[in-house]
């Protein structure tokens, strides 16, 4: 039986057995505070907007309550901009009444809530030693904090605008409520990169297919976005992933260097050495098309990074999950998942 690491302690080599001690409270609250008011730009004020005034128009005060407030900064910048009634909620208290907004968001006003929830995975809690502290939470049925919170807080309010991770648009988080998606270039953390958007959602009555923006370039309605991703490539096994000796190369992610993009190659022309593919591998690794002969595979080659090619300008690249910041060109990393290689793949063979 493995030996239970202390609270506090994150593994960081399983090899070696190495840990590091953490800020095991701090942790547990997946908090990251907002330093950057870029969040708030033309298509949340336009949304926001519309809130204060469906909320005015029905005798009630405009305000906004933010159930996991922090510091205070996203209502301070509300408050400033729309001159609304302001409230708010912390688990650590402070200037804030305390209250577990994971468990129940109480909202006796009905005010739109503006929030920046907490991000902790299931899988890290457990690398970073606090899966005690928040084991929980995951029993609710979400693999992570930000998705229980975002449930809790669509469950108090009729208009919610939630900091989300830029991978909320490939999760499966319910989003018939989801009126607006902004999804922010550049940095709003100053103690972590994680690629992030702004998710506002209205009631169902109001809320449409989610218009998507980059900043504050409409880009189309997300249902629209998602369809570059195809039928997931669901028709048979026309590859087989993770083939030390596959006859094709597969990049799966974006590198930093801006020159070497996910691609399908060669196996002679991809220098990732086949002895470190595992069943594991997520973004470097060979598969096999047992379908095709050698002569074939030129010609799946290059119909297949024409198809990737076509589905990332299409899609503006939303449809491939973030991979940890930006590359040297200024364009967000980006990690082909393995259900989009496989549609792709079924694609160009047929």
């Amino acid at each position: 039986m493995a030996k239970r690491r202390p609270v506090g302690e994150m593994l960081v080599s399983v090899q070696l057995g190495r840990v590091v001690q953490i800020d095991a409270e701090k942790v547990s609250r997946g908090t990251f505070f907002t330093t950057d008011d870029r969040w708030l730009n033309q298509p949340v004020k336009e949304f926001l907007s519309f809130a204060f005034l469906e909320q005015t128009s029905v005798g009630k005060t405009a305000s906004v309550l933010d159930p996991f407030a922090g510091d205070g900064h996203l209502l301070e910048v509300l408050a400033e901009t729309y001159g609304v009634e302001t409230s708010g909620y912390d688990i650590a208290g402070g200037q804030w009444p305390v209250n577990d907004s994971l468990k129940k968001v109480p909202n006796p006003q009905g005010s739109v809530i503006v929030t920046n929830p907490p991000y902790l995975a299931n899988h890290s809690a457990k690398r970073k030693g606090v899966n005690s502290i928040v084991a929980s939470y995951f029993k609710q049925g979400y693999d992570n904090l930000w998705k229980l919170a975002l449930d809790r807080c669509l469950a108090s309010a009729d208009y919610v605008v939630a900091i989300l991770p830029e991978t909320f648009l490939l999760s499966t988080f319910p989003k018939d409520r989801l009126a607006v998606i902004s999804v922010i270039e550049g940095q709003l953390f100053d103690d972590t990169d994680a690629p992030a958007l702004v998710a506002c959602f209205g009631p169902a009555s109001v809320s449409g297919a989610g218009s998507v923006f980059i900043n504050e370039r409409l880009i189309g309605s997300l249902a629209r976005i998602m369809e570059c991703r195809g039928k997931g490539g669901r028709r048979g096994k026309p590859a087989h992933f993770n083939i030390p000796d596959g006859r094709i190369g597969l990049r799966a992610v974006d590198g930093a260097d801006g020159n070497t993009p996910i691609e399908f190659l060669l196996a002679e022309d991809f220098d990732y050495p086949r002895s470190r593919v595992k069943v594991s591998s997520r973004l470097m690794t060979y598969l096999e098309l047992p379908t095709l002969t050698d002569a074939e595979l030129p010609g799946f080659v290059i119909r297949a990074n024409q198809l990737l090619n076509s589905i990332r300008v299409e899609s503006h690249d939303l449809v491939l999950a973030p991979f940890k910041g930006n590359m040297k060109n200024g364009r967000r990393r980006r990690r082909l998942d393995y259900e989009l290689a496989r549609e792709i793949i079924a694609r160009s063979l047929s």
